[in-house]
């Protein structure tokens, strides 16, 4: 639960931090992305499994997320369990210019 919280407030500061936008107007909008993490912390793999309607929107969150990591190695016991761990999340770019994430292991 600690390793998911950490990667949730990671990648909220990456996207706060980095507000997707185009040609300077801010992009809003909501989407679900499949991440997967390695045992290292490094983001493996991205996948939008439920579209926001705007592809721009859609690539910079997968920017956000790769670009938000590495998480930091497993520890002992996660690694025990799994080499990899892989995350839905449900990105939604506010309109006070914030990104909210709710994640769930998979």
């Amino acid at each position: 639960a600690v390793y998911y919280d950490k990667l949730r407030r990671k990648i909220e500061d990456r996207g706060t931090q980095n507000f997707p936008e185009l040609a300077g107007r801010k992009l809003y909008g909501e989407l679900t992305m499949i991440v997967t993490v390695n045992h290292d912390g490094r983001v493996i793999d991205t996948e939008v499994v439920e579209t926001s309607g705007n592809t721009t929107l859609d690539r910079r969150a997968v920017s956000i997320a790769k670009a938000a990591g590495p998480f930091g190695p497993f520890t002992a016991e996660m690694r025990q369990r799994a080499d990899q761990i892989v995350v839905v999340s449900r990105f939604k770019f506010t309109r006070d210019e914030t990104l909210e994430t709710k994640l769930t292991s998979r």
